[in-house]
C-alpha cells in the first residue's frame, strides 16, 4: 500500500491493474494493486531550466550521472551543475520527489558548502538513491518530470496515473476516489531526458482535453516536450498527438475503466512497432482549475431536439455540447465501440446506442458539481438495458441504478443525486435517452 503524502504538491492517481501487451489489446483485469483511498498530492511547478530544453539533456552538463546514486558525489555533484544555483536545486527537488518514495530523502551540499535536504514522494526510481538508474528507471523518472513541468513556473494541481506493475508507488485508479476534482485527462508523458542525447520528451493529449493551460501541453513553445504522432501498429490508423490512438490501455479493477500503460507507434500503416515507450504517466486536471464557479441548482431539461440526426464515429468525440455548459461525451475503448446516433422517434429525437455496449459521460464543462434528477429512457427492442452511475468527489461509493428492459415502453429513471462530478450511462444496443433532467 502506498503512503499518503501531502507535500508541497496537489493530486495523484492510485489504482488497480490488468495485463497489457504491445499489440494494444486490453486483457482481463487482475486483483486491485492498491487501495482506493490512498493518494499522492502533486502539482506541476517545475520550470524548464537547467538543460531540460537543451540538446544535451540533464545528465551531461549538470553534475548528474545515472550510473551512480543520487546520494553520492559521483551521482549528483556538489561543485558544479544543478547544486550550484537556486533554479538547479529546484530541478533536484523534483528529481528526488520523482525518484524516491514518501518518507525518504537525500542530503546534499552545494558549491559553497551549505546543506540541502530533498524529500521523495512518488518513488518511481528508488534504486537511484544508492545505485545506478537503468533505462526503465530513466524513462519512469522522465515521465514523472515531464508530467510536472510548467514553463511558467505556475503550480497547477494534477492527478497522475501509471501502470501499477511498473510504478506501484503511483498506481492506477479514478481521481474522485481520493478526493480530487481532476477528472479531465490532460495527457500522457514519456521519453528520456536523463541519458539520451538529444533528450527525448513527448506527450499525447488525453481524452477530451481542450483547455490551454499556460506552460503545459502545446500552450507554450518553451516546454521541452512535443506532441507525438504516427501510426498505431495494431490498427494501421494514423493519430496526431492523441493518447487513444497511440497508447495501450490497462484495465482497472472494475473491469470497465482504464488508463494508459504504454505508448507505441509504427512508421507506416500496417507496420510493426518501431518506437515503443513502456513507462508512461498520465495526468488529469480539474476542468475549472483556473477559476471559481457558482451554482444555482435550477433544473435544466435536455431533450436532444436541437441536434441533427447523425452517427458518431469510432473515436473519443463529443456527442452533444449544450448551451447550458453541459457536455455529453461518447467514450470508446475498453467498453464501447463509439456507435451512438441521434435518431428520429415519434416526431422527436433520441440519443441511441447503436453498439453492444455504449458509454456516455455527462459532465459540466466548468467543473462544477451538479445534480441528476432523472432520465427518460426509450427502448427499441426487448433486449436493451441501461445502467446509470454517479461519481462524487472523495467517495469510493458509486451511486448506480440499472434498468433491464422487458418491453419497448419508455421508462423514467429517477435518481435525485446531488454533488456529482460526472455521470456515466452504459447502454446496450437499442437503448435511447429521450430526456435528461439535471440541476446546476
Amino acid at each position: 500500500m502506498r503512503n499518503e503524502a501531502f507535500v508541497l504538491l496537489g493530486f495523484a492517481f492510485l489504482g488497480a491493474c490488468g495485463q497489457d501487451d504491445q499489440d494494444g489489446f486490453l486483457n482481463a483485469p487482475t486483483a486491485q494493486g492498491v487501495t482506493s483511498t490512498n493518494g499522492l498530492a502533486t502539482v506541476n511547478g517545475l520550470a524548464t531550466v537547467n538543460g531540460l530544453v537543451a540538446t544535451n539533456g540533464l545528465a551531461t552538463v549538470n553534475g548528474l550521472a545515472t550510473v551512480n546514486g543520487l546520494a553520492t558525489v559521483n551521482g549528483l555533484a556538489t561543485v558544479n551543475g544543478l547544486m550550484t544555483s537556486t533554479a538547479g536545486r529546484a530541478t533536484v527537488e523534483y528529481l528526488v520527489k520523482c525518484a524516491l518514495g514518501s518518507g525518504d530523502y537525500i542530503d546534499k551540499q552545494d558549491n559553497v558548502g551549505a546543506w540541502h535536504r530533498f524529500y521523495g514522494a512518488l518513488g518511481v526510481g528508488t534504486a537511484w538513491k544508492a545505485g545506478a538508474c537503468d533505462l526503465d528507471c530513466q524513462q519512469r523518472i522522465t515521465s514523472c518530470m515531464l508530467a510536472h513541468i510548467n514553463s511558467t513556473g505556475n503550480r497547477v494541481p494534477i492527478f497522475v496515473n501509471a501502470d501499477p506493475v511498473k510504478m506501484p508507488s503511483i498506481g492506477m485508479s479514478m481521481a474522485f476516489q481520493s478526493g480530487s476534482d481532476a477528472i479531465v485527462q490532460e495527457g500522457v508523458f514519456f521519453g528520456n531526458i536523463l541519458a539520451s542525447n538529444p533528450p527525448t520528451a513527448y506527450y499525447v493529449k488525453g481524452d477530451g482535453f481542450k483547455a490551454s493551460i499556460a506552460g503545459r501541453l502545446g500552450a507554450s513553445t518553451s516546454t521541452p516536450y512535443k506532441a507525438w504522432d504516427g501510426y498505431r501498429a495494431d490498427t494501421g490508423t494514423y493519430s496526431n498527438g492523441v493518447a487513444d490512438g497511440l497508447c495501450m490501455g490497462k484495465t482497472m479493477s472494475d473491469g470497465e475503466h482504464y488508463d494508459y500503460a504504454s505508448c507505441g507507434k509504427a512508421d507506416f500503416a500496417g507496420d510493426v512497432f518501431h518506437t515503443y515507450w513502456p513507462n508512461v504517466i498520465s495526468t488529469y486536471v480539474n476542468s475549472n482549475y483556473n477559476g471559481l464557479t457558482t451554482q444555482n441548482f435550477a433544473p435544466i431539461t435536455f431533450t436532444f431536439n436541437a441536434e441533427a440526426v447523425r452517427n458518431v464515429t469510432n473515436s473519443k468525440a463529443d456527442v452533444w455540447t449544450t448551451s447550458s455548459n453541459f457536455e455529453f461525451k461518447n467514450t470508446v475503448g475498453l467498453y464501447s465501440t463509439g456507435r451512438l446516433a441521434i435518431a428520429n422517434v415519434a416526431g422527436g429525437r433520441r440519443l441511441c446506442a447503436n453498439g453492444y455496449n455504449e458509454h456516455i459521460v455527462i459532465t459540466k464543462n466548468s467543473g462544477e458539481r451538479f445534480s441528476l434528477s432523472s432520465l427518460k429512457v426509450g427502448f427499441l427492442n426487448s433486449t436493451s438495458s441501461i445502467t446509470v452511475r454517479g461519481y462524487s468527489k472523495g467517495s469510493s461509493v458509486v451511486r448506480s441504478v440499472s434498468l433491464p428492459v422487458t418491453s419497448q415502453a419508455g421508462s423514467t429513471l429517477t435518481t435525485n443525486w446531488d454533488g456529482l462530478l460526472k455521470v456515466e450511462i452504459k447502454a446496450s444496443q437499442g437503448t435511447c435517452i429521450d430526456d435528461v433532467i439535471v440541476k446546476s
